[in-house]
This record gives structure tokens, C-alpha cells and sequence, in this order.
């Protein structure tokens, strides 16, 4: 007999030891796995990669409008995915050959990268060379006349990268290297983690990808100024946008309704018949709801005005106001201005 018992029988023994049961029980308070992948550490956290979102978000709506001057045809960025994995899953979500960039991020520590997709870099190149855009792109790499071209572009993208990421530190983006294939270009290791922002280009009827790679140890190094920057990035508007706001806004008709109510049974509502009058309840002294919309905004009491009926508006969500309004609604103060709605 041999001293060695085999698998088999060590699980016919913990099976016979423990039973069914225990395994059954073991299985209703064990723990819910959560897959996890020590090659990608996630180093950002969520609140960080929605500011990134938020902030390139303003980037793709400005340079935009620059594209659009600077190709002369109708350009649009949007932004798409923000994710963080390794270095070497972003190089192989790239095409090969591609226009792909080196990017310095002073005075961040390391490199970035930047690629834009062959279908669209040709579309750029032959609006830069006078021509129309529509040329299907063509089955090869960019050649280094191509590749001079393309810069131009290229740093248009990096100044407006510098200007968006001005709201959160002072960082330059400029070019350091260029290549055909990505992995001729030295960014990073191959198992760093990196922030990869994705971004669909349509020049006229062109689309294409744009592709930005930033080091997740670049926003470690910035703390929590990645989180904190979106909100610095939403100000107050200058005057001339408030006043630009407000003369807009000022144009937009709103209904604007006294609320009096009251309930019949349905015998008499179909009872009713021109002439009969109708007692709503409620009594000239009390209060009345004026509403804007569907929400209630002023309170106010019944009063007779020059054009019939009217309510005397008191208080605006709890303060004491004082405006008048138009045909139907006075809302009395000092001044007794007037503002329209029926009562």
C-alpha cells in the first residue's frame, strides 16, 4: 500500500470530515470576489479621471473652433474615454504606421504622447496643402515632408493643451520626438501606468481618432490639484457675459399664473352652464401662490387693479419684494410697477 494517500482520496476525506453542509454554509458567508489586476493598478482615482474628462472636455470645444480657422473646413473635436492601464495596452490599442508624437509636460516629471489616427493626419496634410480634404487616406506612413506639415497642427493641439491645463499648474506642452510607429519612441516603461484621453476628430467628412497619453505619475505629483482644478475652471462669468447672459435671457417669455383652486363633485361640473358662479374658497384676505413656470415662485394677495383683478405680489421665496408686473398682475411696492399673468 503506498504511505502517499493521491488527490482523490484527500477530497473524499475532506468531503466525509466537513459534509455537504458545512460547504454550503461556508459558501453563504464567504466574501464576494472582486477581480483584480496587479498589472493595472489603478493609481488616479475616479474624482480625478471625471476632472481630467471635464477639463479636456473644455480643451476639445476650443480647439474646436481653432481647427475650423486653421484648416478653413468645418472641425469638430469630442472628447470620448478616459482610462488608465499600462503603457504597453495603450501602444497596442495604436494603428501601425501612425502620426505619433513625443511629448515634454515641463517642468512634469516624465513624457507624454500624442497620436493622431492616419485617417485623419492625411485629411490635415492635404487641407495644409490647398487641397479639398477628400482624398481617401492612403495605405502607408506619412513621409517627412508630410510629417514637417503636420507639426503645425500638432503644436496648434499642445498650446491649447497648455492654456486648458493652466486652471490647474503651469505645464508646457511641447514636441520632443516624432515617429511613423510608437514603439520606435522611448516614453515610458512598458508596465507604467498611463492616462490615456481618446478624441474623435470629424474634419468635414473626414473622421478620425486623436489619442493623448499623460503619466499617472504626473497627476500623483499634483496631489489633489487635479480634482480641485475643474471647479477653479468654472468662474464667475466677466461682465460683459453676465450682461450678455442677462439680455438673452431677459427676452424669454415665462408664464406666469396666480394659483386658486377649488374642487366640485362631478355632477356639478357638468351642471355648470354660462353665467353660474363658481365660489372658489379661498378669501380675498388670505394668501395666494404665483407661480413661474411650474414652480412657485411668489406670494402674494388678490387686489383689484386697473385692468380687473390682480395679485399684490409680498414675498419672492421668503424676502420681501417689491415689482409690478403687466396686463393682469400688479405687484404692488412703492413704485407700483406691474407684471403680466392672469390671476
Amino acid at each position: 500500500m503506498s504511505p502517499q494517500l493521491s488527490q482523490d482520496e484527500l477530497d473524499a476525506l475532506m468531503l466525509a470530515t466537513t459534509g455537504r453542509h458545512g460547504d454550503e454554509r461556508r459558501a453563504q458567508h464567504a466574501l464576494p470576489a472582486t477581480a483584480y489586476n496587479f498589472r493595472r493598478p489603478d493609481r488616479v482615482s475616479k474624482e480625478q479621471l471625471r476632472s481630467l474628462h471635464f477639463l479636456h472636455d473644455r480643451f476639445a470645444v476650443n480647439v474646436s473652433t481653432s481647427l475650423s480657422v486653421f484648416l478653413r473646413a468645418m472641425t469638430e473635436v469630442n472628447i470620448g474615454a478616459v482610462e488608465q492601464f499600462a503603457y504597453s495596452e495603450f501602444l497596442m490599442s495604436l494603428p501601425d504606421p501612425t502620426a505619433f508624437y513625443s511629448i515634454a509636460l515641463t517642468p512634469l516629471d516624465g513624457r507624454g504622447a500624442l497620436e493622431i489616427s492616419p485617417s485623419i493626419a492625411f485629411t490635415m496634410v492635404d487641407r495644409m496643402l490647398g487641397g479639398a480634404g477628400q482624398t481617401a487616406a492612403p495605405n502607408r506612413a506619412l513621409t517627412e515632408i508630410e510629417q514637417n506639415v503636420l507639426d503645425s497642427v500638432v503644436r496648434l493641439l499642445l498650446e491649447h493643451l497648455t492654456e486648458t491645463w493652466r486652471s490647474i499648474v503651469e505645464v508646457q506642452f511641447r514636441i520632443q520626438g516624432r515617429d511613423t510607429r510608437p514603439q520606435m519612441l522611448q516614453i515610458t516603461g512598458p508596465n507604467e501606468v498611463v492616462i490615456a484621453l481618446s478624441f474623435d476628430i470629424k474634419l468635414g467628412d473626414r473622421r478620425g481618432g486623436l489619442r493623448l497619453c499623460i503619466p499617472a505619475a504626473a497627476i500623483e505629483s499634483m496631489e489633489d490639484k487635479v480634482a480641485q482644478g475643474w471647479h477653479r475652471t468654472r468662474l464667475e462669468p466677466t461682465p460683459l457675459q453676465a450682461a450678455h447672459l442677462h439680455a438673452n435671457l431677459g427676452r424669454v417669455p415665462l408664464p406666469v399664473t396666480a394659483q386658486l383652486e377649488t374642487r366640485l363633485e362631478a355632477r356639478e361640473l357638468l351642471a355648470l352652464q354660462v353665467g353660474d358662479v363658481v365660489a372658489l374658497g379661498h378669501s380675498a384676505a388670505d394668501p395666494v401662490d404665483v407661480n413661474v413656470g411650474e414652480v412657485r415662485r411668489f406670494t402674494g394677495r388678490l387686489t383689484r387693479g386697473d385692468r380687473g383683478t390682480a395679485v399684490l405680489i409680498e414675498q419672492v421665496s421668503g424676502t420681501d419684494w417689491m415689482v409690478d408686473a403687466g396686463p393682469g398682475l400688479t405687484a404692488g411696492a412703492t413704485e407700483r410697477p406691474s407684471v403680466g399673468a392672469d390671476a
